[in-house]
């Protein structure tokens, strides 16, 4: 099984610099034949009742559109190694937030690390991207479809924010 991982992540690296259409290509030119060796592969293991090795194979058959379905979007990674990364800084800090005595505050705590993190995946600069949806959120209050203006993706926030990312304190 590792092979054919390793051939996966192999095929990912080549193509880790293009634009996400070129992506979504390569992947589908060369990916699906991998994966369907992989699942024939699997066809042939005769693994033993209630092994760990039972639980991999039938994890993986109920899970194949779910495991293949990064070849549909070019955007999409391989796997969430990026995502686990993001929630690091939460898992490093759980101890600290046994003190945040309410459930409210429990709340606007993992809504900041949220965009703090949405900030950083995006390449935004963290403070800028903060102070920018305090100073225009209040705009939006009576006119709610208009937030589209603040998602990290928007013009506008890419115009305003855009940079390395950085947690310094520094003035806008």
């Amino acid at each position: 099984g590792v092979e054919f991982c390793n051939r996966l992540f192999y095929e990912e690296r080549l193509y880790k610099d293009l634009p996400a259409d070129e992506r979504k290509q390569k992947r589908l030119e060369t990916q699906p034949q991998i994966w369907e060796e992989f699942w024939s592969w699997l066809e042939t293991l005769s693994p033993t009742g209630g092994s760990k090795l039972e639980k991999a194979v039938n994890y993986a058959f109920n899970h194949k559109e779910t495991l293949m379905n990064y070849l549909q979007d070019g955007r999409c990674e391989i796997s969430n190694n990026a995502a686990e990364r993001r929630v690091k800084s939460y898992v490093m800090g759980r101890k600290n937030f046994l003190f945040h005595n309410t459930v409210d505050g429990a709340r606007a705590s993992s809504t900041v690390l949220s965009l703090i993190e949405t900030a950083k995946a995006n390449n935004l600069n963290v403070y800028q991207y903060l102070y920018t949806l305090l100073l225009y959120m209040p705009d939006y209050k009576d006119e709610p479809a208009g937030i589209e203006q603040l998602m990290p993706w928007s013009d506008f926030i890419k115009e305003k924010c855009s940079g390395v990312t950085d947690t310094s304190t520094e003035k806008p």
